[in-house]
């Protein structure tokens, strides 16, 4: 293997992405426009592969449901147990809440990148 590492999210990224950003720019006004825009711009460049999240849907809202955390993190979570790696965050209360019991997921200082 060359080392490379790949990387996978749920399609629903891009829109967690534009709400975050928007909301940081126009509800919060601590994001100038120009630079929420830059910034969605970077990550539409990112060599992400991203995933459907109908097909991960029903694992997604079980996983939800079972750990009482939000849905949209538990995308992310059933992506990695699919795809049988490990899900990398930054998140450190999702971590501490789910890792304990799903033990794929690492926070990002964990990793040797």
């Amino acid at each position: 293997m060359s080392g490379a590492i790949g990387l996978y999210a749920p399609d629903l990224l891009l829109v967690e992405a534009a709400s975050a950003l928007w909301r940081r720019t126009v509800v919060r006004a601590e994001l100038p426009l120009a630079d929420a825009k830059s910034i969605y711009r970077d990550l539409l460049t990112l060599p992400l592969n991203l995933q459907p999240s109908d097909r991960l849907a029903a694992a997604a809202f079980s996983l939800a449901l079972t750990h009482r955390h939000s849905a949209y993190d538990a995308f992310y979570c059933a992506l990695a147990a699919e795809m049988d790696c490990e899900m990398v965050t930054a998140d450190r209360s999702l971590v501490s809440k789910l890792a304990p019991t799903l033990p794929f997921i690492r926070h990002i200082s964990a990793m040797n990148l």
